[in-house]
């Protein structure tokens, strides 16, 4: 299954966020404390995408460094696990809106 890592933006509402997924055709599987976790199709593919949210307590400058260094980090153990033999989901696109 692909994965497709969403960030939101530091400005967006959560209530607008909660109310509308990141792409076209997305299902909402589970909400965490700092993501949506979605299922759906993306270019004919199964598609895992996750949608952080910004939380508005926070600094925006610090979200974002906590937000790119997360997902970097996400990314970083897919491919420790694809290369240790472990399935694991396909890294296919972030996408910052």
């Amino acid at each position: 299954m692909a994965a497709v890592l969403a960030e939101g933006s530091a400005g967006g509402a959560e209530s607008e966020a909660a109310a509308v997924p990141p792409m076209a055709g997305l299902e909402m599987v589970q909400q965490g404390a700092e993501a949506r976790v979605y299922r759906g199709l993306f270019l004919g593919r199964p598609t895992v995408a996750k949608h952080r949210f910004p939380k508005r307590y926070r600094h925006p400058l610090l979200e974002e460094r906590l937000s790119r260094r997360r997902t970097a980090q996400e990314a970083r153990s897919l491919l420790c696990c694809r290369r240790a033999g472990k399935e694991a989901e396909d890294w296919l696109w972030k996408a910052v809106g």
